[in-house]
C-alpha cells in the first residue's frame, strides 16, 4: 500500500513540476513576443534617425527580422494553446531618439533586450526542445546585431546587468 502511495505522490509531484515548467515557458515566450514587438516599434523610430543610407538599410533588415521573429514566437504560443495579446500601439523607450548616436544606443539596447528575452526562453524550455534551439539562434542573431550597433561585443549577450561582478 505504501508503494502505491509513494508512486502516486511522485506522479503528482512530476505533474506539478511539468505544469510549473509549462507556465514558466509560456511566461518567457510572452515576454519574448513583447520584446520583439517593442523591437519592431523601436527600429521604426530609430531607423529614421540614422545618418547613412547603409545604416538605414541595415536597420530595415533588423526591423524585418524582428517582425518575422514576433510572428514565429506568436506561432509558438498559439501551438502551446496560449493566446498572445496584440502588439501595443506604442512602447516606452529607454531614452529619446534625436540623432544618429541616440538611434544607435537605442538599437543596441533593443538587441540586448531581445537577447535577454531569449536567454530566459532557453532557461525555461525543456532540455533539447525545438523552441530552445530556435531561441538560442535568435539570441545569437540579436547578439550580432547588438555588436553592430554598439560597435563592440559583450561577453554574455542577454545577460548584461544580470550577472554580479
Amino acid at each position: 500500500m505504501s508503494d502505491d502511495l509513494d508512486t502516486a505522490l511522485l506522479a503528482a509531484e512530476a505533474a506539478d513540476t511539468t505544469l510549473l515548467a509549462a507556465e514558466a515557458a509560456d511566461t518567457t515566450l510572452l515576454a519574448a513576443e513583447a520584446a520583439e514587438n517593442a523591437a519592431v516599434y523601436g527600429y521604426s523610430l530609430a531607423g529614421a534617425k540614422l545618418a547613412t543610407p547603409h545604416d538605414k538599410a541595415v536597420a530595415r533588415a533588423g526591423y524585418d527580422v524582428h517582425r518575422a521573429q514576433a510572428d514565429t514566437v506568436r506561432g509558438w504560443l498559439i501551438a502551446r494553446g496560449s493566446t498572445p495579446p496584440p502588439a501595443a500601439p506604442v512602447y516606452s523607450l529607454p531614452s529619446a531618439v534625436t540623432d544618429d548616436a541616440s538611434a544607435r544606443v537605442l538599437l543596441a539596447a533593443i538587441e540586448e533586450s531581445t537577447a535577454a528575452a531569449y536567454a530566459d526562453v532557453i532557461a525555461a524550455a525543456a532540455g533539447g526542445a525545438p523552441i530552445q534551439g530556435a531561441a538560442a539562434v535568435a539570441l545569437q542573431s540579436a547578439a550580432v546585431r547588438e555588436a553592430r550597433w554598439r560597435t563592440t561585443s559583450v561577453p554574455f549577450p542577454g545577460l548584461v546587468g544580470r550577472l554580479s561582478s
